[in-house]
Order: C-alpha cells, then structure tokens, then sequence
C-alpha cells in the first residue's frame, strides 16, 4: 500500500471515523452503523474500499461481518499510528465517538440486539 493510497483513504471523514474507532477495537458493520449512524449501505462501500485497498481485514461469524485494521499496514507505516494516537486525540468529534465506543463496551448490546434497534 502507498502513502498516495494512504492519504486517500485518511482524506474521507466517515472513512476516518471508521477507522478511529477500529484503530481501538474490532467491529461488526452492525456495531459501526450504531455508533456511527451511518447508513449501511454508505458503510459497506468505505469498508469494501479499505478491504480492497489492503487497509482492512475482515471475517465473518454467521451472519455478521467483522472489520479491524491491517496491523502490516501499521508496521510499515509508522506515520498512521502516530495520527490515531496523537492527531485525531484533538478533534472533539472523534474523541466523543471513542467515549461512545467505550459506553458500548460496558453496556450489554449484543450484535443481534444492534440490528433489531436500528432494522
């Protein structure tokens, strides 16, 4: 993956959004759509675009499609580990959204309640 390949994908706010929060942790579509509050459809072309690109790993579990960040890509790219830790830490709406991701966490939400709530 190139650096012009890179910045590409880093240049789309919902593409950084996606990817602050799976920097943190690995998640379903159904658990991005949630915290995001966008549409699947929207969601699943950015997430097919980092697939391809090489910046995503996915797996699926049943029906649901898991996501989390390439960690080859982070090794042979320092520069973007230092943009999540650093960076993306002083924009307030990414900060909220990590603290919505943490709430998540603690809560008891299970992938199949997600998609009955937002079905």
């Amino acid at each position: 993956m190139t650096v012009i390949e890179i910045l590409k994908i880093l240049s789309d706010n919902n593409r950084l959004r996606i990817l602050n929060l799976l920097y943190v942790q690995e998640l379903c579509v159904c658990e991005m759509e949630y915290l995001l509050g966008i549409s699947q459809s929207n969601l699943s072309k950015h997430l097919r675009l980092m697939s391809e690109a090489g910046f995503l790993e996915n797996r699926r579990e049943n029906k649901f499609a898991y996501y989390k960040i390439n960690q080859q890509v982070l090794s042979e790219h320092p520069f973007i580990t230092a943009i999540f830790e650093t960076e993306l830490k002083r924009e307030d709406f990414l900060v909220e959204e990590l603290n919505k991701l943490g709430n998540y966490k603690t809560s008891e939400l299970t992938c199949h309640q997600i998609t009955a709530l937002i079905g």
